[in-house]
């Protein structure tokens, strides 16, 4: 897979499904849409018969895809995307849009009477999107600000030095975005704070392939930095 920025660390990549191999074949590529069709997890006989392969075909590519992260053996039999997201934002099945989950960002209050986040979550509310989990990376200054409103969200909440760093902010918020992929369509929102923490978002949002977002507030619009259709050219499921 090519990435866009060449300074993300070796050690980082480690947990990433290697979606680029594992999905260069046709049969692989039904197998997972299969997958991400049905929540994510799936019984090997239910793959055979929506697949229509035979069980050591089947069989073939499962491990291969297993190797390659991108499924997990649950138990004998049964099997799971590792991470939901990407996969089950591009096959969006019931089931996953009740699982959304939101990280933002939040900058310092300068007068504005409503958090960013809660403008991007009214926006996402509209395009079918209400998320059950809100995470929200903050300054120790900008929480300060913003801590009367008793906002009900999930803080990440960075130093003054951590909040200006990219890679500080990426290890701040890489814990909790890993363990909710396993379970959530993820959406990511890059509009406020600081310039490393929106840099350090767009990093992430490519580095995983996570649905990306913008808010321009002047007049509540929502743009899809990473969308469905950049997601699948990217994965080569176009």
């Amino acid at each position: 897979m090519n990435y866009p920025f060449k300074n993300i660390e070796k050690i980082e990549l480690a947990k990433v499904p290697n979606y680029g191999v594992a999905l260069k074949h046709l049969k692989r590529k039904k197998i997972v849409a299969e997958l991400a069709k049905k929540g994510g997890v799936g019984k090997f006989s239910e793959l055979e018969r929506a697949t229509g392969f035979k069980a050591n075909v089947l069989v073939h590519h499962l491990n291969v895809l297993e190797k390659d992260g991108v499924i997990e053996r649950v138990v004998e039999g049964t099997y799971r995307l590792t991470y939901k997201t990407p996969l089950c934002f591009i096959y969006q099945s019931k089931e996953i849009r009740d699982k959304v989950a939101y990280i933002g960002l939040l900058g310092r209050r300068d007068g504005k009477k409503a958090p960013e986040p809660q403008v991007a979550i009214e926006l996402l509310e509209k395009e079918g999107y209400r998320p059950k989990l809100i995470y929200v990376t903050t300054s120790t200054d900008a929480f300060e600000e913003w801590e009367k409103l008793k906002l009900p969200y999930q803080w990440i909440i960075c130093y003054e030095n951590e909040i200006v760093d990219i890679d500080a902010i990426k290890r701040k918020v890489r814990p909790q975005l890993e363990s909710l992929l396993t379970e959530y369509l993820v959406i990511l929102d890059c509009t406020s704070a600081t310039k490393p923490a929106t840099i350090a978002y767009y990093e992430l949002a490519n580095q995983y392939l996570i649905p990306l977002i913008y808010i321009y507030e002047p007049i509540k619009s929502l743009k899809w930095l990473i969308s469905k259709e950049a997601l699948l050219r990217i994965i080569g499921m176009s």
